[in-house]
C-alpha cells in the first residue's frame, strides 16, 4: 500500500547540524521527526516517492536529503531548481526521493514565463534524471518571482506508470500565488508529456500533485480534485485545524482520480502528521511551519 510523501523544509540548506538531527536524527537526537513520520504512516506504507519543498542550497542539502529519504526508507534522487526571486542569490530547489522498487523513467519540471501576447507561456523541459534535468538551466523566458513545478514518473510495480509531482508557491505575491495555483490543471496535464525531444511517457495511470500551495484546497481543478487532511493532533503546538503554525491547510493533494480508481490504485487516501511542525515561538523552532502530508495511491 504505497504512499506518496511531502515536506516543506522551511528554507532548508542542509548545513545546520541541530536541524538536521531534528529531521533525521543522529546523536542525542534520537531517530528524528521524518523516522516518526514513517512510523505513523505505518501499514499504510512504504513510502515510494518523496518531495521536499523550500531547499535554498542544492549542494550542502545533499547529504541531509540523502538522510531524510533514508529515514523515510528510500533513496534520494536528486534535487531540480523550481524558480528563482528577482535579486536573490541563486535558485529554489525541490528535492526527489524515489523506494527502490520503483523504477525511475524520468525527471521533468515545468516553468513559468510571459508568453509573446503578454499572457503567461509554460515551459516543460525533461531529462533523465533530477541532475542531467537542473544541469539544462533556466529555459530563455523564464519569469522570476514562480516557483514551477518539479516531477518524475516511475513505474508502480504491477500497476503501472505514475507521475507524481511536487509544487512550493510562493506566498509573498500573491498575484503569481493565485494565477499558479490556476494553473495546476495544465501543469498536471504536462506531467510526462513530450518535452526537450524527449517523447511523452507511455502507459502513465494517474497523475498526482502534492506541496505548500499557500492557498486553501480548490476541488476540482481542471478535474482534478483535492485531497487534504491535517495532524490528529499538535505535539509541538500551533494553531489546530490546518497544516501549517498559523492553521492554515496549505499542504494538501491533486490527483487524476475524479471518479473509479484504475486497476491497481484506490481512490487516495491523504493524511497529515505534526512531527515536523516546529516554528517559533517554540524554541528553538529547528524543523518547519509546515506539517508532513502523505497520499496512499494503493
Amino acid at each position: 500500500m504505497p504512499v506518496l510523501f511531502h515536506q516543506n523544509m522551511r528554507t532548508y540548506g542542509g548545513a545546520a547540524g541541530p536541524r538536521n538531527t531534528a529531521y533525521f536524527g543522529g546523536g542525542a537526537g534520537g531517530a528524528g521527526a521524518l523516522a516518526a513520520v514513517a512510523a505513523g504512516v505505518g501499514g499504510a506504507g512504504p513510502v515510494a516517492v518523496a518531495g521536499f519543498t523550500e531547499i535554498v542550497n542544492n549542494l550542502a542539502s545533499v547529504a541531509g536529503l540523502t538522510a531524510c529519504c533514508a529515514s523515510l526508507g528510500i533513496h534520494f534522487a536528486g534535487s531540480v531548481a523550481c524558480g528563482i526571486t528577482a535579486l536573490a542569490r541563486g535558485p529554489e530547489y525541490i528535492g526527489l526521493g524515489v523506494n527502490a522498487a520503483w523504477p525511475l523513467l524520468t525527471v521533468g519540471r515545468v516553468l513559468f514565463g510571459r508568453g509573446a501576447g503578454g499572457g503567461m507561456q509554460l515551459f516543460h523541459q525533461r531529462a533523465a534524471t533530477a541532475g542531467a534535468l537542473d544541469a539544462l538551466g533556466f529555459p530563455f523566458g523564464m519569469s522570476a518571482d514562480y516557483r514551477g513545478l518539479v516531477y518524475l514518473v516511475a513505474t508502480h510495480p504491477g500497476v503501472g506508470n505514475v507521475a507524481v509531482g511536487f509544487l512550493h508557491n510562493l506566498f509573498t505575491l500573491q498575484a503569481q500565488r493565485i494565477l499558479v495555483a490556476g494553473q495546476l490543471g495544465n501543469l498536471m496535464n504536462a506531467m510526462g508529456a513530450a518535452a526537450g525531444g524527449l517523447g511523452a511517457v507511455a502507459g502513465i495511470v494517474a497523475r498526482y500533485v502534492g506541496g505548500d500551495f499557500n492557498v486553501a484546497p480548490l476541488d476540482p481543478r481542471g478535474g482534478f480534485p483535492a485531497h487534504s487532511a491535517v495532524p490528529a493532533a499538535y505535539p509541538h503546538g500551533g494553531v489546530p485545524g490546518g497544516t501549517t503554525w498559523s492553521g492554515n491547510t496549505y499542504d494538501y493533494w491533486y490527483s487524476s482520480i475524479a471518479g473509479a480508481a484504475p486497476a491497481g490504485l484506490v481512490a487516495p487516501v491523504p493524511a497529515a502528521y505534526a512531527d515536523t511542525l516546529d516554528k517559533p515561538p517554540r524554541a528553538p523552532g529547528l524543523m518547519s511551519d509546515h506539517a508532513a502530508v502523505t497520499l496512499q495511491i494503493s
